[in-house]
């Protein structure tokens, strides 16, 4: 045996050729991540108020990330218009899926503390016996350079250099969080309760820019709520307008009709609506689902395609146009 791969040994490395170029071609990471369309779900699966039929007509969409791409699952998604391929970012590089899986889930988090302060005080507007109360207590770690292992993601910075963060607005308390050098005093839940610690941080130039989320907390409302979508492995903060809407018209038990929508956008504490990722991909997956109207930023009116869907598309950029389109929905129900 041993004869015959010295007598064949150069014909078995040229044979060999083929298949090591086929394995790096399945499973060889690249520097490149795509974007394909997701699904629906609908929003109420996400809350529960009490004494509250919740709205089953509003939807947020989900896409699928992928990253690294391996040259084979890029050809995959290059044969789609309806997929995107981006260069890695530097954040991506840097983060584990450990950590994105993390930070899309403080992500939802914000996203839901916000929905439902702006949705409960749009709703108090209406019916003065909606009220919540709340606090701005600082900030989450959204994302950290790898190299800072003491700190995780989720952690919550409550001061810095001594200065509590509810003696602050949001926006000073994140100028002060991105000092080149500063001590913060930082929570981090464990099963043990509440640990509380100080970190020393030294920015290095190296460094990709750390990301932060304000963290408010909720101290009462009316009526009570819970969250069960917390318990699901969906995440991020693109839901944020769609869940502010299902929750206002909840409230105030506005009908608008057997009609499906669907949408987009980030939710700020302004009552602004932000911008997100996938839009492309999202209206791809609305379409799929046979939506009726799908509301999206007004920030990504030039981003829209140009191509025909089969619903209405409407623009949004704060709670006074939630107020408006629903406003309308409802009137055009009611004739």
């Amino acid at each position: 045996m041993l004869k015959l791969l010295k007598q064949y040994k150069k014909l078995l490395v040229v044979l060999s050729f083929p298949y090591v170029y086929l394995l790096m071609i399945l499973v060889m990471p690249t520097g490149f991540a795509g974007t394909a369309p997701g699904g629906l779900r609908n929003v109420n699966e996400s809350f529960d108020i009490e004494g509250i039929a919740l709205a089953d007509q509003f939807h947020v969409v989900y896409v699928l990330s992928y990253y690294p791409l391996t040259p084979f699952l890029s050809w995959v998604m290059n044969q789609n218009p309806d997929m995107s391929i981006n260069e890695m970012t530097a954040r991506q590089r840097d983060t584990s899926w450990a950590d994105e899986y993390a930070a899309s889930q403080v992500a939802k988090h914000v996203s839901y503390k916000t929905s439902i302060i702006m949705a409960y005080e749009m709703a108090a507007l209406d019916d003065p016996g909606i009220a919540i109360d709340h606090t701005y207590a600082g900030l989450y770690v959204y994302y950290r350079p790898a190299r800072l292992r003491e700190l995780k993601i989720g952690d919550r910075i409550i001061a810095i250099n001594g200065e509590r963060a509810t003696d602050h607005s949001h926006e000073d308390f994140l100028m002060m969080a991105y000092q080149d050098t500063a001590v913060w005093l930082v929570e981090r839940d464990s099963r043990d309760g509440v640990e509380t610690f100080a970190f020393s941080h030294v920015k290095m130039e190296t460094d990709n820019p750390m990301l932060f989320v304000p963290n408010h907390v909720i101290n009462s409302l009316t009526p009570h709520i819970d969250l069960p979508g917390l318990d699901s492995i969906y995440g991020g903060p693109s839901g944020g307008a769609m869940q502010t809407i299902m929750l206002y018209v909840s409230l105030v038990n506005i009908n608008i009709g057997p009609i499906k929508i669907a949408g987009t956008g980030t939710m700020t504490m302004a009552g602004n609506v932000g911008r997100i990722g996938g839009l492309k991909e999202k209206l791809a997956a609305a379409h799929d689902a046979k939506v009726d109207i799908f509301l999206v930023p007004e920030a990504h009116r030039n981003d829209v395609p140009d191509r025909e869907y089969g619903f209405e598309i409407i623009y949004i950029d704060n709670t006074e146009d939630i107020r408006n389109v629903i406003g309308a929905l409802h009137d055009n129900h009611v004739e």
